[in-house]
């Protein structure tokens, strides 16, 4: 391990002998830090912290500090757990879990740009892009290889679909389906198509993708009567995944298409 003689490291902390650790970061007793990471200088891995083997966790990091909730007991145990292959940008924030035993967790290959922030239980899948001075909010659970763009903001207990991607400083309150666009306040503007071919979804896949936004977004049905109607028909493949969203519990209820009433 090569620690900067400034760094503090408690006694107890599991490190990979080809660890960096810069000038006064902190690591605590109760951290994992698998082979080839790099802790740069002031970051701060606080209480229990997994860091996958290959991460980076830029200057003034912090990871695992006490989550935001008013009234949350410190004696809890709860952690942050994050993957492999996590790119952790300067002074980014990501929270340890409310809840005895629970934590926050960061799938692989993520990017998380200067001053992000990852509320209490929130849950990222992979290669998603998280850009500068985006907030999420506690519980938020994000899919796989999004890009939430910089200054957007979301609200506890939303979830967001895979391959989604949002505008910046856009606010989402309600959760996103896959395969789409997201503008403004809770808003959906359409499909992601340059994401999709860029995933390289075919066209067969992505022609039954767009069936099933437009049965939710463009027929004029409510939620009610859309759900009733993609049940009169077997769907495919990641079109089956767009309606499947739409059938699992929601907090907060779905976006809306720009222009259009509440669903």
């Amino acid at each position: 391990m090569k620690a900067h003689p400034t760094a503090i490291i408690e006694s107890g902390a599991q490190i990979a002998d080809d660890v960096e650790i810069g000038p006064n970061a902190f690591v605590s007793s109760e951290s994992k830090i698998g082979a080839g990471c790099r802790i740069a200088s002031q970051a701060h891995l606080i209480g229990r912290v997994t860091l996958g083997a290959g991460s980076s966790v830029g200057i003034g990091a912090i990871i695992g500090t006490d989550p935001q909730s008013v009234g949350f007991d410190p004696s809890i145990q709860s952690g942050v757990v994050i993957g492999e292959s996590n790119v952790i940008r300067e002074h980014a924030t990501i929270h340890r879990s409310l809840y005895e035993g629970e934590s926050t967790r960061v799938g692989n290959d993520n990017f998380l740009m200067t001053g992000s922030h990852l509320g209490h239980d929130t849950v990222i899948g992979d290669r998603n892009v998280i850009a500068n001075n985006c907030l999420l909010g506690g519980h938020v659970i994000v899919g796989n290889r999004c890009f939430l763009g910089g200054g957007a903001v979301f609200h506890q207990f939303t979830r967001i679909g895979d391959l989604v991607i949002v505008q910046g400083q856009a606010a989402l309150g309600l959760d996103l389906p896959p395969f789409v666009i997201a503008a403004g306040r809770n808003r959906v503007a359409g499909i992601n198509v340059v994401g999709l071919r860029r995933a390289d979804f075919d066209r067969e896949t992505r022609a039954g993708i767009k069936e099933a936004f437009d049965l939710f977004y463009n027929r004029g049905l409510n939620l009610s009567q859309a759900q009733a109607e993609a049940e009169k028909r077997e769907w495919q493949g990641h079109a089956a995944d767009f309606v499947a969203f739409f059938q699992e519990k929601s907090h907060r209820g779905f976006c809306l298409q720009s222009g259009k009433g509440a669903r």
